[in-house]
C-alpha cells in the first residue's frame, strides 16, 4: 500500500477525533495511530479512570474539549464501541466542523436484544478487577492476535477502576440513540470485525435500517477491529476522511 507524501505547510491535515470504547484510555487506538498516514491527524479524546461517570457526564466533558480545543477545525468524527452512542451525541449537536462520522464496532441501543435494561442493576464491579488477567489468558490463547496487542489491552484495563467499567456497562445497557442516528447530518461510515462476538451483526443491521445510506467496510476481525486489522482500518478511514474533507481540503 503507498503512503501519501508527508503534507507540506500549505496543505492542512485532515483531523480525526477518536473516541475510545469502553477503557476509555485511548491506549488501544496506538496500533491505529502508527498506521495513520501523514495526512491524518489523530486526536484520541480519553476518559477519566477513576470517575464513574455515564454518557451524560462524558458528552459534556467532550464537547467542551471540542469547543476549547479544535473549535475552528473540520474534522471527522470516530466512536468505538462504548465511544459511539457518544459520538452520535456529539453529531447529533451539529457541532462546527463536523464533516462525517465512523462508528467502530458499535452499537445505538443494548447490544443484546434479549438483556433488559432492570439488568443494569445486576453489574457489580468486583468482576472487572479480573480484566487485565482475562486480556493476558486471551492473548496467550490467540484472542487479542499477538502478545503484544494482548499487553496493551492488559494496560488500558489496569487503569481503569472497576467500578468504572461496571458504570459504564450499566449505562450501554440503557442507552438509546435512535433519533441521534436518524437525525445525523454528515456522511457515516461503519467498520464491522466479521469475528465480532461481542457486538453481534444485528448492531449493524440496526444501524443501516435507521442509514441505509451508511458505508460499511467488513473485515476479517473479532471485537477490536482497528487493534487486530489497523493497517485496513487505517486505509479506509484515511479513504473516507479525504472524501467527506474534500471541499475543505480544496479551499484556499
Amino acid at each position: 500500500m503507498s503512503t501519501p507524501a508527508t503534507p507540506t505547510a500549505s496543505q492542512a491535515r485532515i483531523k480525526l477525533v477518536l473516541l475510545p470504547g469502553l477503557d476509555g484510555t485511548g491506549v488501544l487506538f496506538r496500533p491505529l495511530l502508527a498506521a495513520l498516514p501523514p495526512d491524518i491527524e489523530p486526536v484520541v479524546i480519553s476518559y477519566p479512570t477513576q470517575e464513574a461517570l455515564g454518557y451524560d457526564q462524558l458528552l459534556g466533558l467532550v464537547t467542551a474539549t471540542l469547543r476549547d480545543r479544535h473549535a475552528s477545525d473540520s474534522f471527522v468524527l470516530l466512536g468505538e464501541s462504548f465511544g459511539g452512542p457518544l459520538s452520535l451525541r456529539i453529531a447529533a449537536s451539529q457541532p462546527a466542523g463536523l464533516r462525517g462520522l465512523v462508528l467502530s464496532a458499535s452499537f445505538v441501543t443494548c447490544p443484546y436484544d434479549w438483556l433488559p435494561h432492570w439488568a443494569a442493576h445486576l453489574v457489580p464491579a468486583f468482576p472487572f478487577r479480573h480484566f487485565p488477567a482475562f486480556a493476558r489468558m486471551r492473548g496467550r490463547l490467540g484472542g487479542y492476535g499477538n502478545p503484544a496487542l494482548s499487553a496493551l489491552s492488559t494496560e488500558a484495563l489496569t487503569m481503569v477502576a472497576p467500578q468504572v467499567f461496571a458504570h459504564r456497562v450499566r449505562q450501554l445497557i440503557h442507552v438509546n440513540v435512535e433519533a441521534e442516528l436518524a437525525a445525523c447530518a454528515v456522511p457515516l461510515m461503519y467498520l464491522r470485525g466479521d469475528q465480532d462476538h461481542v457486538v453481534p451483526a444485528s448492531n449493524l443491521a440496526r444501524v443501516q435500517r435507521l442509514r441505509p445510506d451508511t458505508e460499511v467496510v467488513h473485515l476479517a476481525a473479532p471485537h477490536l477491529v482497528l487493534q487486530v486489522c489497523p493497517e485496513e482500518s487505517a486505509q479506509a478511514l484515511a479513504a473516507f476522511c479525504r472524501r467527506v474533507c474534500r471541499n475543505d481540503m480544496s479551499s484556499p
